[in-house]
């Protein structure tokens, strides 16, 4: 394929966020609106998208068999993670900002950005070398293809909803205040008990009016040695309570709409016998599913309209100071360019030569690399994508960074015409190059 043709793919793949983008700069909605968008696709329309394109294209087979590339993401994850600290220090970028980018290189947009790039080049006539076998076609290649790419989405949707908010969401020493919790809790409840020795001495006296002396001190004993078990009982019970509270104060951060639906579609996608009456044409339980599926298609319009909304809004001059989010002009543009490398540069460097090295020395740990090379394809384009574009709707509903989430996706997607252009070009050289044919 020429190069020419790479670019026309890019551009097409791209259209549709520059058109839905471009009709939400010209709303010109203000922030309450923008914030009731993000709380809709947040809430409603990612989850249903995630949970309908997951148990459609993903069965338990197919899982089992590509556990190398969940594992591979993340890895690349970390390497993203490294690059961002290790050069926002460098460039002395702000700790907020900082954990910003690293969102921006971490989470790449495989939702909306692979499956028109896979498209396109499956209906180019050029493309045959990717093709599995003679009794392969294109349409079949396409959909294989999508379907890694909703094992890589599953993985990234999963992190990015749970690792991501908790990279964006600033430390509010959670950890101490949980135990300062226990500790408060448990001198409370020992504040209002009495000492035991009184506690015994108002025993003995309760009981002193009885028959006999050591009668009445058997039983104080026993009444005092009772009350200590149910005093040690009620400070362990104490305990559990707070143990749970702080658990859950860490762990309910994450638990955000669009990862709860993402558990619940890999549990269908791992019950084969719900998941086919789940996709059972004439069924009640289709006709929920197909409701499912409906908000889902609104989420990509939703999110590009926010996103074409915030490009709207002039960046407002914000007080500097210790707790507020605000940079200059200078560290914002450092933060771009970044993102930008991470992004296009960092990632699909590490990736195929991460790929390139177990197909050449370890294909035992991934046998459909070298047996079917339009997973090259679909894992090398997957980390060559756009920063996601759920990046804004997190920073609004964070309520932090949002106009410099805005630029580092308008400077990223204006870039990216021109980079999947030319990295898609390498790519496809890549998978021609190597002993699939």
């Amino acid at each position: 394929m020429a190069g020419i043709e790479y670019v026309v793919i890019s551009t097409q793949a791209l259209a549709e966020v520059v058109i839905v983008s471009a009709a939400g700069y010209m709303l010109h909605m203000n922030k309450a609106g923008l914030k009731l968008l993000a709380d809709v696709s947040i809430s409603i329309l990612t989850p249903a998208l995630l949970f309908a394109k997951i148990t459609k294209s993903l069965d338990r087979q197919m899982l089992a068999k590509l556990w190398l590339v969940p594992v591979l993401y993340v890895v690349l994850g970390l390497v993203g993670l490294v690059w961002t600290r290790w050069g926002g220090q460098k460039m002395r970028l702000p700790d907020g900002f900082r954990r910003l980018c690293s969102v921006a290189v971490f989470f790449s947009n495989v939702n909306i950005m692979l499956i028109p790039i896979i498209q396109g080049i499956a209906s180019s006539p050029d493309s045959r070398f990717l093709l599995r076998d003679k009794g392969d076609t294109p349409d079949a290649m396409a959909d294989r293809s999508i379907a890694y790419g909703m094992i890589i989405a599953v993985m990234n949707n999963l992190l990015r909803w749970s690792v991501g908010v908790a990279i964006m969401t600033p430390p509010k020493g959670k950890g101490s205040h949980a135990l300062n919790t226990v500790d408060s809790f448990e001198l409370i409840g020992m504040a209002d008990q009495p000492p035991m020795q009184q506690v015994c001495a108002r025993s003995g006296e309760l009981l002193a009016p009885t028959a006999t002396g050591a009668l009445a001190g058997e039983d104080a004993s026993r009444v005092s040695s009772g009350m200590a078990r149910s005093h040690v009982r009620v400070v362990a019970a104490r305990r559990w309570v707070a143990t749970l509270r702080a658990v859950w104060d860490a762990v309910s951060p994450c638990l955000t709409p669009p990862l709860c639906s993402v558990l619940a579609a890999v549990f269908v996608v791992l019950l084969p016998a719900l998941q086919s009456a789940l996709l059972k044409k004439g069924t009640y339980a289709f006709s929920v599913w197909a409701s499912i599926d409906t908000c889902g298609e609104a989420c990509v319009p939703v999110t590009l309209l926010a996103l074409g909304g915030q490009l709207g809004i002039p960046r407002e001059a914000k007080p500097g100071g210790p707790g507020t989010d605000y940079i200059t002009e200078r560290e914002l543009k450092l933060g771009v360019v970044l993102v930008l490398v991470g992004r296009f540069l960092v990632a699909p460097v590490f990736t195929c030569g991460a790929l390139l090295a177990i197909y050449n020395y370890a294909p035992w740990l991934a046998p459909l690399l070298r047996g079917d090379p339009a997973l090259f394809l679909t894992l090398a384009i997957a980390s060559a994508t756009p920063p996601a574009i759920s990046l804004l709707t997190v920073a609004q509903k964070l309520g932090m960074y949002e106009s410099e989430a805005a630029s580092i996706l308008s400077w990223a997607y204006a870039i990216g015409v021109v980079a999947l252009a030319i990295e898609v070009s390498i790519f496809l050289w890549l998978a021609s190059c190597t002993q699939y044919i």
